[in-house]
């Protein structure tokens, strides 16, 4: 059993999106600690928050004062309402809770049942409850009762591997739950540094992701969409917002994992490009020969075209070592447009240039040496993201045309960088 800890300020937020669950009937109250039921013996969203807040002292000086947490079972296990109800009577007193007002509720939403528990970090007296090392006094809390109960050892849960998900079946009816284990398995497996990336991931699986952005009250709002589609990538759902599916699939969680991932590709870069690199140079004349020759290589290509047919996004995906980098990501000379440019005459390879990519009769470690005299104009291009990431923030688009849009800020900042060198000679 594995248990997620969170703290916040936002009671409200915490509630609201478990009684969300309730009112969708994807969740439902198993306990409440020290709250009281209206005359139907039921809890409501609004009963709920007034008793809880004014359980908070006004002269609290802890800010985070909400205690959310959701206990996880192993997938296999099947736990009655009651065994879930004494466990999380268990938790809660070990951890220090017992005496604190708490609401249990217990999510149906996706395959694995799992309980959510909001509570309060301060006691009657404004008092915090003791949050040193709790996320290892939690650890063993939730060992001791995985032996106390006979469950699966937490140690024995593992996602399932990204390469054995199915793709979504719209005929199924739990598309909520083939979507949410998709994409959660698509962030723990794959690094990728924009949203076109992560489209071209999710491709294989027959689901898109879209942005959505909208104004209330003047203030903006970002957020993101789940679409299911078939096999040509035409939408057969309903888009699923992320905040239906659950914590660590929306704007921010993707957001966080697009910047970490962009420090962790960066070794990963070379392989992929020499891979690239031996496959162009055997001039692979169609987009289909292009496919089965790098999936020798072990990359799969995911090519994105306009309506009028011309090729404006390329995508190489390592399913394996979990990486989806964009053309333009390895370089200037493998840009969306350069493929475009290929496929369109491909007696003109651009790839057998020696000048660019060096002899093609040269070892794999040449031409890694090679590319790294290169670095200097290709990292310059690297920086030109991360500048563009500090200046605007990464506004993502939602059509995924990631390479057209890196090259034109790549060309303005090198208009600007000459006009610059220029003013300085005068």
């Amino acid at each position: 059993m594995i248990a997620k800890i969170s703290s916040t300020a936002n009671l409200g937020g915490a509630l609201g999106y478990n009684f969300k669950k309730v009112r969708q009937e994807e969740a439902t109250v198993l306990l409440a600690n020290g709250l009281y039921q209206n005359q139907d013996g039921k809890y409501s969203m609004e009963q709920v928050l007034s008793d809880m807040r004014q359980l908070i002292p006004d002269k609290c000086r802890t800010k985070n004062t909400v205690f959310h947490c959701s206990l996880n079972p192993h997938p296999d296990e099947k736990l009655s309402d009651e065994q879930l109800t004494q466990i999380a009577k268990e938790y809660m007193e070990a951890l220090g809770y017992g005496k604190q007002p708490y609401i249990v509720f217990k999510h149906n939403d996706i395959a694995r049942e799992h309980i959510h528990i909001v509570s309060l970090r301060v006691d009657f007296d404004g008092n915090k409850i003791n949050d040193k090392y709790e996320g290892r006094r939690s650890k063993k809390i939730t060992d001791a009762l995985e032996k106390k109960y006979n469950l699966i050892p937490s140690s024995k849960v593992s996602e399932k591997p990204t390469a054995e998900t199915s793709k979504v079946d719209a005929t199924q009816g739990n598309i909520k739950e083939q979507v949410a284990n998709i994409i959660r398995s698509a962030m723990k497996h794959y690094t990728f540094c924009s949203l076109g990336e992560l489209n071209a991931i999710l491709s294989r699986y027959n689901l898109a992701i879209e942005e959505v952005k909208t104004e209330y009250r003047g203030k903006r709002y970002d957020g993101l969409v789940y679409v299911p589609t078939d096999d040509k990538g035409n939408k057969v759902s309903t888009p699923i917002h992320a905040s239906d599916i659950g914590r660590g699939v929306g704007y921010t969680a993707v957001q966080n994992k697009m910047l970490k991932s962009k420090q962790m590709v960066k070794p990963l870069i070379p392989t992929v490009r020499r891979k690239v690199l031996e496959v162009m140079r055997t001039s692979p004349h169609t987009e289909e020969r292009l496919r089965q020759r790098l999936e020798k290589q072990d990359l799969r290509v995911v090519i994105r075209k306009n309506e009028s047919g011309r090729l404006y996004g390329i995508t190489f995906i390592d399913d394996e070592k979990g990486i989806a980098l964009n053309g333009s990501r390895l370089g200037k000379g493998y840009a969306a447009n350069k493929f475009n440019e290929y496929f369109s005459n491909p007696k003109n390879n651009p790839f057998l240039d020696e000048s660019l990519y060096g002899s093609p009769s040269v070892s794999h470690e040449q031409i890694n040496k090679t590319q790294l005299l290169q670095q200097d104009t290709e990292e310059s291009d690297n920086l030109v993201d991360e500048l563009i990431d500090d200046l605007v923030r990464e506004t993502f688009s939602t059509s995924g045309n990631d390479d057209w849009k890196e090259a034109a800020w790549q060309r303005k900042l090198r208009r600007q960088n000459k006009v610059n060198l220029k003013r300085r000679k005068r």
